[in-house]
């Protein structure tokens, strides 16, 4: 976590020396307007708390959004071995190894979409962040082919918009 922070801090000084500056709550407007699944209120309540958010443009919220995502699937991602490492039933324990396959490459996903962000490569970036909303859909078909309900499923959900808002986001630099 305080890693995390310590990143975001950088990045978002970084972005402040560069002269980026917008305004969250217009970015937050024009990222979900079309959005029938990320809301406003979504948007804004996950990112103003960070601090810095309301100073950066589009391109420097789309970093801090990607963080936030990789930061949510790092939680999914430790649930995930904390159920392994709890279970006995070979077949939730290879719903759960699929499933952790699945959760860490969309974290890895999310790694190279901030870098192609970076490097203005868009079209990629959203690419990357597609295979990272998926993610979700890895597990839920792990556990569905293998007759046992995901224990992880609710817990996808924040995870999920996020990734949907980093994919929003990354279309205003489009």
């Amino acid at each position: 976590m305080k890693s995390f922070s310590i990143f975001v801090t950088l990045l978002l000084l970084l972005l402040i020396i560069a002269g980026a500056t917008a305004n969250l709550e217009e970015l937050c407007k024009q990222a979900t307007s079309s959005s029938t699944i990320v809301t406003y209120d979504f948007c804004i309540k996950s990112l103003q708390p960070i601090h810095g958010s309301n100073e950066v443009d589009a391109k420097g919220l789309a970093g801090i959004t990607i963080n936030l995502s990789m930061y949510n699937l790092a939680g999914i991602i430790n649930m995930l071995s904390d159920l392994q490492s709890k279970t006995t039933n070979q077949t939730v324990l290879d719903a759960l190894n699929a499933c952790s396959d699945g959760i860490n490459n969309g974290n890895t996903q999310l790694k190279i979409a901030q870098t192609l962000v970076s490097n203005g490569n868009i079209q990629d970036a959203l690419t990357a962040v597609k295979v990272a909303e998926g993610s979700s859909d890895v597990c839920d078909s792990a556990f569905n082919q293998r007759g046992v309900q995901s224990p992880i499923h609710d817990a996808m959900h924040d995870p999920v918009l996020l990734c949907d808002l980093a994919d929003l986001i990354i279309h205003l630099l489009a």
